[in-house]
C-alpha cells in the first residue's frame, strides 16, 4: 500500500474507509439511476492489493464490494483528488485502474462476465474541473473508427460546485465535506465555528471523540497559516467544544494535562528520593517533552528517529521555543531550525 504522505489523502482514507460514512456518501451524492441500482446496506472495503505499485499514481482512492439489486456483485472506486491543478489524464489513469480491479478478479479464480466497475472521482480542490469526464474524449477523433474507443466514464462530485445546504448527512459525513470544501478556502476560519458546532454531540462517544481528533488533525496540518493560524484554530476548538462542564476539552488541553499529569507524577516519585523540589521540576520538563512529542505528531504524523533525538534531554528554553513554532511551522524541519 502506498505511504499516505498528504494529509488530505491520510484524512479522506480515515474517514470514507468507515463503510458506513462511505455508503451515506456515494447513495447520495451518486446519480439516483446508479445509487438505486446499488443495495448500499452491503458496501464492503475491499483490499487496495490490486494497486500496481508502477500505477500508485493516486494513494488516496479506495476500493469496495457491493451488491447489485439485480444480482450478482459490482465494484466502486473512489478516488480522491485535491491537486491545485486538475489531472488532465484521469480518464486514463481510471482506466487503468479498472483493468487491474478485473485482473485481480480473475486471478482469484472468478468466472463468467467482468463484474461492474462504477468509477468516482471526488474533487475539492480550487481550480476549475474542466476535464472530459469519459475516456474517450482524450483520444484522437476519428469519426469511423469511433465503435472501438470505450467511453468509460466516470462520475465527478465537485465539493467546490455544491451549495453548503446540499452537503448533507450524519455528522462525520457532514463535517467532512464541509471541511474538505473550505480547507483551501479563505472563508474557512469563518465557517469553522459552525463546523465544529456539529460535532457537540458526537464528542461524547469514544468513537465520535477518535474522529474529532482526526478532524482537528487534519486541520491543524492541512489549513494554511493564511487562512487558519495555530491560534484561531485554538480559540475556535476551546469556544466550541469546551464549556459547560459537559463538553470535552480541546484536544490539545487534553494532551498537555495529561503531559503535566504524569510529569508531575514521576516528579514527585522522583522527589521522595531526591528531594520534592527537584522532582517536580524534572516531572515537569519530562511533561513538557511529553507534550511537545505529542503535539509533532498531531500536527505531523508518525515522528522520525532525528525528531525523538532531538527531544531527548532538550533544555526547557528549547522546548519552550520548539513549542511555540508548532501550530504555525509548515515542515518539521522548520520547528527545529535553529535561529540567530
Amino acid at each position: 500500500m502506498t505511504a499516505l504522505n498528504s494529509p488530505h489523502d491520510r484524512f479522506f482514507k480515515a474517514v470514507f474507509g468507515r463503510t458506513e460514512v462511505a455508503a451515506e456518501f456515494l447513495e447520495r451524492y451518486l446519480p439516483a439511476a446508479a445509487g438505486q441500482a446499488l443495495d448500499w446496506k452491503t458496501l464492503r472495503t475491499a483490499k487496495d492489493s490490486f494497486l500496481d505499485p508502477e500505477l500508485a499514481l493516486h494513494p488516496a482512492d479506495l476500493l469496495y464490494t457491493v451488491d447489485l439489486r439485480s444480482g450478482g456483485t459490482g465494484y466502486v472506486h473512489v478516488l480522491f483528488e485535491h491537486k491545485s491543478y486538475v489531472e488532465s489524464r484521469i480518464g486514463l489513469d481510471l482506466l487503468r485502474y479498472r483493468v487491474r480491479i478485473w485482473e485481480q478478479w480473475l486471478n482469484a479464480g472468478n468466472s463468467g462476465r467482468l463484474p461492474v466497475i462504477v468509477p468516482v472521482v471526488v474533487y475539492h480542490g480550487t481550480a476549475t474541473w474542466r476535464v472530459s469526464r469519459q475516456f474517450a474524449d482524450e483520444v484522437e477523433d476519428a469519426p469511423a473508427l469511433r465503435a472501438y474507443v470505450p467511453a468509460c466514464v466516470y462520475h465527478l462530485i465537485d465539493l467546490s460546485g455544491y451549495r453548503d445546504d446540499e452537503l448533507q448527512g450524519a455528522v462525520m459525513l457532514h463535517t467532512a465535506l464541509l471541511t474538505l470544501k473550505y480547507i483551501f478556502r479563505n472563508e474557512l476560519s469563518e465557517r469553522l465555528p459552525e463546523i465544529l458546532g456539529l460535532l457537540r454531540d458526537l464528542a461524547q462517544s469514544s468513537m465520535g471523540l477518535d474522529y474529532v481528533r482526526t478532524l482537528l488533525r487534519y486541520l491543524a496540518q492541512a489549513a494554511s497559516i493564511d487562512r487558519l493560524s495555530g491560534d484561531e484554530l485554538r480559540q475556535v476548538v476551546t469556544e466550541t467544544l469546551s464549556g459547560g462542564g459537559e463538553l470535552m476539552l480541546t484536544i490539545a488541553e487534553q494532551w498537555e494535562q495529561q503531559a503535566m499529569e504524569r510529569g508531575i507524577e514521576k516528579g514527585i516519585e522522583r522527589g521522595i528520593e531526591k528531594g520534592i523540589e527537584q522532582g517536580i521540576e524534572q516531572g515537569i520538563e519530562q511533561g513538557e517533552a511529553r507534550l511537545l512529542k505529542q503535539l509533532l505528531t498531531w500536527r505531523f504524523g508518525a515522528l522520525p528517529a532525528w525528531v525523538e533525538s532531538q527531544l531527548a534531554g532538550a533544555e526547557p528554553e528549547r522546548l519552550e521555543a520548539w513549542a511555540k513554532r508548532v501550530l504555525d511551522a509548515q515542515t518539521l524541519d522548520a520547528v527545529f531550525v535553529e535561529r540567530s
